[in-house]
């Protein structure tokens, strides 16, 4: 605060007034009102830091100046308005101040705390004095003389700022560190109290609390909300003159138990140092016949009397002690006992508040918030009020009579949806879930008092309130929603955000509503709702049952209608609306057809009054027509209209027909369209033992323990819930091993230990379950880990009678899991089959023939092999005769004929050798197959088996103008299924392979060869590891084509180098591992690569890396020449690839033959770019009878011919490796010119087809 408005406040404080202290009372003057209306004008100034208001709290300006003033000058109507509006301004409460919210923020919060200590000044010096509040009092009773019809506004503006002030007063905490007040003291808000009670503004408030003072109930419940906050409901009833017997027992029991406690703990520190000597002189001393770590003797620093003394958690971190900042916030409200005159008033005032006030104030308060008209969070003040007078009253002369307003199945209704709505916001609001979870526990107590009620009630012994108890106990109980209520709440508690308070009042609550239920199921039974889900059936064009024509209803003749139509006519009726809506979309001749059916219902239906006014109505709309008469008609004319409406057949009882009919067909409709589970509600006979079963839960049993760590500080009625709960559990509900858990047992040895009169219910409890434990842990061992974790009522049942015993068909083990024994069978059997290389059956086979499980899959083998480690080289051993078959190099004489006969019917075809190839009966090179043809001079030149190009504007001229021909000729002419294009698979090929250059198997040997003469050993052996881990993969999870590539994620330092080489990339390529696109990191092995041809690829890896690759050279000296060119401009390719600024046109990928599409030898021509650009035209005339292209991008030919033949073998290693040096010159004529891309016309792959 700067110092000029520090100077300007002061010398307005002084210029109020001065204090006589000769005469006793303060000197105004005639500026005394305006420098109080500038005091006001200064506090609306102030700003979020408060720093005017503090100012004002440091000079005590409203104990020297503010109150001395208004005590002495309250009948200047004008000074006391403007006194009360400051004062009220001035103790404004420390939280409102700050938006309901403690600061956080350092400066923030050292003035919410300047703040509040300056109030708490005001109450103690200000407002404890009986002048004080007298002047209140006489201004409140001369305004409410007046009558409330006759105030005026100002009037009733002052009887809300008093009350308002009162609330104010009361709402200031206190301070316990400063007062340190013992019970039976004169607290500060006690005087405050007493100080309201001699003024008399107690007593204006129970008048006030009548019937013509409503617009100030909710004021009045707020202050007596905070007037009675400090006490005990049931300590103030029983207020006397004497003290009661139970009160003297209580106070004689809190007293032994204090005395018991420090008797023992003297007698423990006797004990401890009686023996030794001062800790600084305790010496070092060896115990003997007992090793340390090591073989010297165990060495302990202080002496010991016996030897079970000797403990090892000295050194130990004690146990984890939550921070404050993070502990739930108690919120139980403080309760001390106040001294004995307090309490006696107060009880005559919660006396005369039950008779006179409590049901008309309670009654309007909850219409007030059903409605939503009162500020928000005010039913807290509701339910407090509720909560407190309810108790009170079954503490002093139990009279259900006084809170009837209260006690009422709606009123249950309404506590359980307001701890609903409490337990969604503490889940909502996630950072100020404190005031929630205070609110939620503030409507579980009234919860738990509107049951105590219920039960005093029962025990009542009149037996009329006997019978409303039963009745309201009937609905609470047999509605689902009030039963499931307790449990979630049990189930939900969470001892992060809820105090233990919080689960102290619930853990009464539920012991309270169990034991009622349980006494009424015994005594005279219960018909409960229950929840049902039924499976609807399918209906399929479910007939709706033809219902008979309704016959015609007993209409009365018009003759005994006639004489009361006349008497309606005469008399005077009210003006009716008209029946015209403009608005409506109806015509308007519907609209008068729809009026004189009303009339003629109303006059059917005896409603003669609303059927004439409803004919003058309808006259006055529609008058030019005359259909409802003219104006100025008599009354015998509108009487024999009135009968021809009457008497004439207008369709009204067959259109209520069809509306039921309608509203039926609806009702099947909505059936028709659920047609899933619905809920519905029947009624039943209620098991108390199934109900109770549910609360055998985890949660239920760690909730009641964590209660019980503090048995000691308990009362003895918490004890008994606790212990009455978990021995519900473990007797009722047979799960007694549910009760073994460390930390339970930790408390039953303290419990044990002590010998009160108060824990013997405790005591039985604990020997029963130690009991059950010790004859459990003799017969099975494994009870003591049980004893580390929390069960449910499923592993209860396995603690105690055996794992094996409950089998739930829910949750039976699937064939995929395997036992101990299981996977020490299949490691034997593994390494007896190793050891045996001489057998020539398949490892898996084998290994499927002699387990003892035959229900077991050969995928699952292998997938727990792998997981066992047992990891072979598959196939090591896979050498049947049928894979094992060489094919002849010779045709047969039935081989030819058959190669003329596919050839006379498919030569003309765009793809003669993919089907001729598909449909010879053994699987030979593409290559031989073209030599055979030549042979036998069936074709004369190699150029007639190519592929032939389409280009893109036949192909999409085709697609649109003749796919009906070619899904039924092609169909028709060849057996063969086509495969649906895959738009992933086609969109993951545009991607990855944008120019795919094929390269043939001796090529890929070259460059093997080349990189390991580079030194890319052990980058190869990474490799081929990692080919063998995806092979063993897919192996074991299946052949999935559609699937994600495998990332290839180089982990060491020399593997992350060679991927940057670009001799190693090409490997790659040639491999066939994919290149990252522009989302991806790391080279991809794809999945459309079979596991058998990346084994494949991985042993050629292999054998380069051991330098058993061969290669052989080739006799002719041109093809030798091409591959050196070949394999130079592969380099020249690889380097303008990776130092290329537009990679999408001179990437040029390079892939491997798949072993599984048959090691194709394949070379690509790039020697210039003439080459390059030659295009190639398909004739398309005069080939109608061909079949339907095979799009490469859809699915190779291999796999094509695979699913027609329905072969799954594929070749060797052997073959490919022989296959590598033999190359004719003449091979280019086998090229075969690919369109790989639609867009890029000019991009194109020269390739071998693909055989097996």
């Amino acid at each position: 605060m700067s110092s000029l408005l520090s100077a300007e406040l002061s010398a307005t404080c002084n210029a109020l007034g001065t204090y006589d202290k000769k005469t006793g009372k303060y000197l105004i003057d005639d500026f005394t009102l305006n420098t109080v209306k500038d005091l006001i004008r200064y506090m609306r100034r102030d700003g979020e830091d408060h720093e005017i208001r503090m100012h004002l709290g440091q000079t005590k300006v409203l104990q020297s100046d503010l109150l001395p003033m208004l005590i002495d000058h309250w009948e200047n109507t004008e000074l006391f308005d403007v006194t009360l509006r400051l004062i009220v301004n001035l103790t404004n409460p420390a939280l409102l101040l700050f938006r309901e919210e403690v600061p956080v923020e350092r400066t923030a919060r050292h003035n919410y705390l300047q703040i509040l200590y300056h109030l708490q000044s005001y109450k103690e010096e200000a407002f404890t004095k009986v002048a004080t509040w007298q002047v209140f009092s006489k201004k409140l009773a001369k305004v409410l003389e007046i009558d409330w019809s006759e105030r005026d506004e100002d009037t009733g503006l002052v009887i809300e700022r008093i009350l308002i002030l009162i609330r104010n007063v009361l709402h200031v905490p206190a301070d316990l560190d400063k007062e340190r007040r013992p019970e039976n003291d004169a607290s500060i808000h006690d005087q405050v109290l007493w100080a309201l009670n001699q003024s008399g503004i107690l007593d204006i408030l129970l008048y006030m609390s009548s019937e013509n003072e409503k617009q100030y109930f909710m004021h009045i419940l707020e202050i007596i909300t905070h007037l009675l906050r400090e006490q005990n409901p049931s300590g103030l009833a029983d207020a006397a003159l004497q003290r009661s017997v139970d009160e003297k027992l209580r106070d004689e029991q809190e007293l032994l138990t204090l005395r018991m406690s420090e008797t023992k703990e003297r007698v423990n520190k006797v004990r401890q140092y009686s023996s030794t000597r001062h800790s600084r002189f305790g010496g070092t001393y060896v115990i003997q016949n007992m090793k340390s770590i090591s073989d010297n003797e165990l060495i302990c620093l202080k002496p010991l009397n016996k030897i079970s003394n000797l403990d090892f958690n000295g050194s130990k971190k004690s146990k984890l002690v939550r921070p404050k900042n993070r502990r739930p916030v108690e919120s139980g409200a403080m309760e001390r006992r106040s001294p004995f005159a307090v309490r006696l008033f107060l009880k005559e005032f919660c006396i005369e508040f039950l008779n006179s006030s409590y049901n008309p104030l309670m009654h309007y308060v909850k219409d007030v918030l059903v409605r939503a008209k009162a500020q928000q969070n005010d039913e807290s003040y509701y339910l407090w009020t509720m909560k407190f007078f309810m108790e009170f009253n079954r503490g002093h002369k139990f009279n259900v009579a006084l809170v009837s307003e209260t006690m009422s199945v709606p009123m249950f209704h309404y506590v359980q949806q307001q701890m609903e709505k409490y337990y969604d916001m503490v889940h909502v609001e996630k950072k100020k879930f404190s005031p929630w979870v205070r609110r939620l526990h503030l409507a579980l107590r009234c919860y738990k008092e509107l049951l105590n009620t219920l039960l005093a009630m029962d025990k009542c012994n009149d037996s009329s309130v006997k019978e409303s108890a039963k009745v309201i106990k009937s609905n609470v109980f047999y509605v689902v929603e009030y039963r499931e209520f307790i449990l979630s709440m049990f189930l939900n508690y969470d001892e992060n955000k809820m105090p233990r308070s919080y689960l102290l009042d619930l853990i009464e609550t539920v012991h309270l509503f169990l034991k009622m239920l349980e006494h009424y199921c015994k005594k005279t039974g219960l018909v409960v709702q229950k929840k049902v889900r039924k499976k609807a059936k399918s209906i399929k064009q479910k007939s709706r049952p033809s219902k008979p024509q309704a016959p015609k209803s007993d209409i009365p003749q018009w003759e005994a209608v006639r004489e009361q139509m006349a008497v309606v006519l005469t008399s005077q009726l009210d003006n009716y609306p008209p029946p015209f809506d403009a608005a409506s979309d109806t015509p308007i001749d519907q609209q008068k057809e729809d009026c004189m059916k009303k009339i003629q219902k109303l006059m059917r239906d005896y409603k003669y009054e609303d059927a004439i006014g409803t004919l003058r109505a309808a006259r006055e709309v529609w008058p030019e027509e005359g259909i409802f008469g003219t104006e100025g008609i008599q009354e015998h004319e509108e009487l024999d209209m009135l009968e021809t409406i009457y008497n004439t057949d207008l369709g009204l009882q067959e259109e209520n027909i069809q509306e039921n009919d309608e509203e039926e067909n609806s009702e099947y409709d909505e059936d028709e369209e659920e047609g899933g589970k619905t809920t519905s509600f029947v009624e039943t006979e209620f098991d108390f033992q199934d109900f109770l079963q549910r609360f055998a839960h985890p949660r239920v049993v760690s909730a009641c323990v964590l209660l019980l760590e503090r048995f000691e500080k308990n009362t003895p009625y918490t004890n008994h819930c606790i212990a009455k709960m978990l021995h519900r559990i473990a007797w009722d509900c047979k799960r007694p091993a549910m009760m073994f858990q460390a930390n339970l047992f930790l408390i039953f040895q303290r419990v044990l230990a002590n010998s009160i009169e108060h824990f013997k219910e405790l005591e039985k409890f604990a020997i029963y379950i130690i009991r059950k434990f010790t004859e459990i842990a003799s017969k099975s061992p494994k009870a003591f880990i049980e004893l580390l974790f929390w069960t449910n009522s499923k592993d209860a049942i396995d603690v105690e009678c055996g794992y094996d015993l409950y089998n739930d068909p829910r949750n039976k083990e699937g064939k995929s899991t395997w036992s101990e024994e299981q996977e020490e069978e299949l490691r034997k059997l593994y390494m007896e089959n190793q050891s045996n290389p001489e057998n020539d059956q398949d490892v898996i086979d084998w290994i499927l023939d002699n387990l003892i499980d035959q229900t077991r899959t050969r995928r699952s083998v292998i997938k727990k092999l792998k997981e066992l480690g047992l990891i072979f080289r598959a196939p090591t051993k896979k050498t049947n005769k049928e894979r094992r078959e060489k094919v002849p190099k010779e045709f047969s004489a039935e081989e030819d004929e058959l190669l003329k006969e596919l050839w006379t019917q498919f030569g003309e075809s765009d793809d003669p050798m993919s089907l001729l190839i598909a449909r010879m009966p053994r699987k030979r090179q593409k290559r031989s197959y073209i030599d055979r043809l030549l042979e036998l001079g069936i074709i004369q030149d190699r150029k007639q088996c190519r592929k032939q190009r389409q280009n893109r504007k036949e192909n999409d001229s085709r697609d649109e103008a003749s796919s009906e021909d070619s899904d039924s000729g092609s169909r028709s002419s060849s057996p063969v299924k086509m495969k649906p294009k895959k738009k992933q698979e086609v969109r993951r090929r545009k991607e990855n392979n944008k120019s795919n250059i094929e390269i043939s198997a001796s090529e890929i040997a070259r460059l093997l060869v080349s990189a390991v003469e580079a030194g890319h050993t052990e980058p190869l052996n990474w490799l081929a590891e990692s080919l063998e881990e995806v092979a063993l993969d897919q192996e074991a999870e299946g052949f999935n084509p559609n699937e994600e590539g495998t990332p290839l994620v180089p982990i060491f330092a020399g593997s992350a180098q060679a991927m940057e080489d670009n001799l190693f990339q090409t490997v790659l390529r040639a491999v066939g591992i994919v290149p990252p696109n522009d989302q991806e990191s790391y080279w991809r092995i794809p999945s459309t690569l079979h596991y058998e041809t990346i084994r494949k690829r991985r042993e050629i890896i292999l054998k380069a890396v051991n330098k058993e690759l061969v290669l052989e050279q080739n006799k002719d000296n041109n093809d030798s020449s091409d591959d050196d060119d070949l394999f130079d401009n592969l380099r020249k390719i690889t380097n303008n690839a990776s130092s290329s600024e537009r990679p999408d046109d001179n990437d040029v990928q390079m892939t491997a033959v798949d072993d599984q599409e048959n090691n194709i030898d394949q070379f690509t021509s790039i020697n210039n770019k003439k080459s390059r650009k030659r295009t190639r035209s398909v004739e398309s005339e005069g080939k109608s009878n061909k079949l339907q292209k095979i799009d490469e991008d859809d699915e190779d030919i291999l796999s094509f011919a695979k699913k027609t033949l329905n072969h799954e073998t594929l070749p060797d290693t052997e073959d490919i490796l022989s296959a590598l040096p033999s190359r004719n010159s003449d091979s280019s004529d086998d090229e075969d010119v690919l369109n790989i891309s639609r867009k890029k016309k000019t991009r194109k792959i020269v390739s071998d087809d693909e055989s097996e």
